[in-house]
């Protein structure tokens, strides 16, 4: 039944897993979905590549394509139609990154990828360039047994490539894919954005990862047409239709603005 759908959708990694095999950090979402669909039984996990061949500029590749929370609503309008079509009843409630579920934990139980060192997942094909969705379905189709976390190769080059030594932190506050989102920056904060080139997200880690050099693009039609190649404030003063495609809206634009305030600072101090 899932097998079908997902090839259609160009999805290749995927796995069903039982509610009691996964977990849930956010009990009170989880329990307003609960009221919404009925008691959920189990959840599919799936991958979704998102690469489409271009490199980090000052804006990281997952924000170059379109916000992948379009997506999901995309494809949750498609599952719905296919299980009406194959009459299944089910009802069910899709996610990605907004979901109640640990979806990395999730991922790795199903064995669709690997923890790397610097936190992400990866994947056999698709290295890191992938988000996590899901499905909770309120039936059990066929529920695959959770398998054995594994590790990365080790090797130790996302540590050397961050800069600011964020990966042997346990807590990764200097990130600076978390500090270009961050609303409220402390000066210290500020003076490692301006000398970071990326000016939402970070790839610095991912782009050194060896699992990444021979990732394969995106089979998925959402993520390989309408790009935006780096941010400036022309991006930043789309009309909010179609701002909120992106990735980088939910923030702000006037975030999006310090942070381009920033590389342009530092431009006028080397002039």
């Amino acid at each position: 039944m899932l097998k079908t759908f997902f090839e259609k959708e160009k999805i290749e990694y995927f796995s069903e897993l039982s509610i009691s095999d996964v977990t849930i950090w956010d009990e009170n979402k989880f329990s307003r979905m609960q009221e919404e669909i009925g008691k959920a039984k189990s959840v599919v996990v799936f991958l979704i590549p998102y690469d489409f061949g271009q490199k980090t500029t000052n804006l990281s590749v997952y924000a170059q394509v379109k916000d992948y929370h379009l997506y999901i609503r995309e494809l949750s309008g498609r599952f719905g139609e296919y299980l009406s079509e194959e009459k299944i009843q089910v009802k069910f409630k899709g996610f990605s990154d907004s979901s109640p579920l640990a979806e990395r934990d999730a991922a790795l139980s199903a064995g669709l990828c690997v923890l790397g060192k610097n936190g992400l997942c990866i994947n056999e094909k698709y290295g890191s360039f992938f988000f996590i969705g899901a499905f909770f379905l309120t039936e059990e189709f066929a529920p695959m047994q959770k398998a054995e976390k594994r590790g990365c190769i080790a090797c130790g080059k996302c540590e050397k490539a961050c800069p600011e030594g964020a990966i042997k932190v346990v807590d990764n506050l200097a990130c600076l894919s978390l500090l270009s989102q961050k609303k409220v920056l402390t000066r210290e904060e500020e003076i490692l954005l301006e000398k970071a080139e990326c000016k939402w997200g970070c790839d610095l880690c991912q782009n050194v990862c060896p699992e990444n050099q021979k990732r394969e693009k995106t089979p998925i039609p959402f993520f390989q047409t309408d790009h935006i190649s780096t941010l400036s404030e022309k991006e930043i003063s789309l009309p909010k239709k179609e701002f909120l495609t992106r990735a980088f809206s939910w923030r702000g634009r006037e975030i999006l603005r310090r942070n381009l305030g920033m590389e342009n600072e530092k431009i006028e101090k080397n002039q």
